[in-house]
């Protein structure tokens, strides 16, 4: 967990934020397109197990449409965490470089695993964040503006707690056969929602 005490050579992270940004935008579309795509099953119900596919050929569409989405959502959220987590370690890791008087609090490695640690990932992620950039500012104005931050950054980080939290509880929904499918799509649908709008804010946020 404690930094190293080696000088780390300052390397520019735009493009891997730059990357980030566009996974960004297109994970929020392919949330907007499942959003759109769930909202449907309530006026036309998917295909059942006991249906023939000519029984009810628009639901059997839906269906296709709806997984087709999901496989496509789970791409890009995977790729856009590998990116999220590429741009935070340079970030992080140039810390060193740009002022060695400010030490920082965790390695760059623990930062990004930390993600992965339960209840650790509640709160060091988004301390990580806040300081790579109150200790990317200038020393004047970084003692200005600690400890506070952007209003974007709690807001992303509330926002993506609670898109992650309620996609948990929707893919578990899903497993149990007594919970009503409106039941499963509205939760689905209220977790894409949350996504939509942590990505904005996540947008702001990288840098």
């Amino acid at each position: 967990m404690n930094p190293s005490p080696h000088s780390a050579p300052f390397i520019p992270a735009h493009d891997r934020a730059r990357l980030v940004k566009v996974l960004l935008i297109v994970g929020a579309i392919a949330a907007g397109m499942s959003l759109l795509a769930e909202s449907l099953t309530f006026a036309f119900p998917l295909l059942t197990d006991d249906q023939e596919l000519g029984d009810n050929p628009l639901g059997a569409l839906l269906t296709l449409v709806i997984f087709g989405i999901a496989v496509l959502e789970l791409i890009i959220y995977v790729t856009t965490v590998v990116a999220f987590l590429l741009w935070l370690y340079r970030g992080y890791d140039n810390l060193r470089a740009i002022d060695h008087s400010r030490p920082i609090d965790y390695s760059p490695g623990f930062v990004c695993g930390s993600f992965f640690i339960p209840f650790a990932n509640l709160v060091i992620p988004y301390r990580a964040v806040k300081e790579t950039w109150q200790k990317s500012l200038p020393p004047d104005e970084a003692i200005l503006s600690a400890p506070g931050a952007p209003a974007s950054f709690p807001l992303w980080w509330l926002f993506w707690l609670a898109a992650s939290i309620s996609g948990n509880i929707s893919v578990r929904l899903s497993f149990n056969e007594n919970i009503p499918e409106s039941t499963v799509t509205a939760v689905s649908i209220f977790a894409s929602a949350l996504f939509i709008v942590a990505a904005f804010f996540a947008y702001q946020v990288v840098d």
